[in-house]
């Protein structure tokens, strides 16, 4: 199989520079003035999508295909898996972000050739629509490189180019604890089943999830900064709170649509958490959210951590009051439309 991992900056969603979603987090010193051309990796055009990231820190600016296919001495190859990753925001380690299937990877910088959308930017990378997937913020969590103390090799390096096959054209041994995360993360792509954004409505919902917390007009990267750090302090008090209980919990938020299976006494439930700041009388569901309570029902749990306290850009350590709706299926008289999107054509 032929692989390349990428890494850019971050964003919601790469539809180029939009209001709250301005340009990458991160992806390199360009980025911090100016605005890094992966900015329109997931804008749709014509059923296409372009994709451009910077392979290594000095000209020439190219792909090496031979690591991709061994020997490949052409200018572009096909049918390739393209994993982007980039920087958590918060955490700072290297997560998934979404991923090209049966990409075209050419290995120079092609010429727009008037695509005016996304500024007539060069393109490394392009492939069709519905053989992308770009995950929602809450699923980019599945990790780049090995967590192995002592050793950085296997892991990505400076590089934002990342080959599964070595400088011979061999495969890398996935026996290898070094190298074993590859053959997990290539995986976790060809088997992801939980949601993606690829709607306008997906695109909403993002922004409603983003919004609810707000830092108060401080711009996208504050704003998800502090949403990350409220979801990741909610799932380590729901985590907590049920292996105290004694259940074996597993974390199964990067692929799945909920985010935890918890099992006691031969018997599993599913774990839908919720973090905010507000009083905890209403919270926001997605779409997603709503058909998993109606078709899993008794076995729902939703565990919400509310009164969340920030100090600057950090979460108040011991805040947040645990309440818990367990079974937990939704009530359609307590759901309240906030939102619709509407087919003009």
């Amino acid at each position: 199989m032929k692989i390349l991992f990428a890494r850019v900056g971050f964003m919601k969603f790469y539809h180029g520079p939009k209001p709250g979603d301005e340009k990458p987090i991160g992806g390199g010193s360009y980025n911090t003035e100016e605005i890094g051309h992966e900015a329109y990796n997931f804008l749709n055009i014509n059923g296409t999508l372009y994709g451009y990231f910077q392979p290594h820190m000095k000209p020439p600016y190219e792909i090496n295909l031979g690591r991709i296919s061994q020997g490949c001495t052409d200018g572009k190859i096909d049918n390739v898996l393209v994993i982007w990753f980039a920087t958590n925001p918060i955490d700072r380690g290297q997560v998934v972000i979404g991923w090209y299937n049966n990409a075209t990877v050419f290995r120079s910088f092609q010429s727009p050739n008037a695509l005016p959308l996304r500024e007539n930017y060069n393109y490394n990378i392009k492939a069709k629509k519905e053989d992308c997937v770009l995950l929602p913020i809450s699923k980019r969590k599945f990790p780049v490189g090995h967590d192995i103390e002592g050793t950085k090799e296997g892991n990505p390096g400076q590089a934002n180019a990342f080959y599964v096959l070595d400088e011979r054209g061999q495969e890398k041994d996935f026996r290898n604890p070094n190298n074993a995360w590859i053959k997990k993360l290539i995986e976790y792509a060809e088997n992801y089943g939980g949601p993606r954004i690829s709607s306008r409505e997906d695109e909403v919902q993002e922004d409603m999830l983003t919004a609810e917390h707000s830092s108060g007009g401080q711009g996208f990267q504050s704003d998800v900064e502090i949403r990350l750090m409220i979801e990741s302090h909610a799932m380590t008090t729901c985590k907590k709170y049920y292996s105290d209980k004694g259940y074996e919990v597993e974390d199964v938020s990067a692929n799945r649509s909920y985010d935890f299976i918890i099992k006691k006494n031969g018997q599993s439930r599913f774990v839908e958490v919720k973090g905010t700041q507000t009083a905890g009388d209403t919270i926001v569901l997605t779409k997603n959210e709503v058909e998993l309570s109606r078709e899993l029902g008794g076995k729902m749990v939703l565990f919400i951590v509310h009164s969340i306290v920030m100090n600057k850009k950090t979460v108040k350590k011991g805040s947040g009051v645990v309440s818990i709706i367990d079974p937990w299926q939704v009530s359609d008289d307590r759901l309240t439309p906030i939102s619709f999107t509407y087919r003009l054509s």
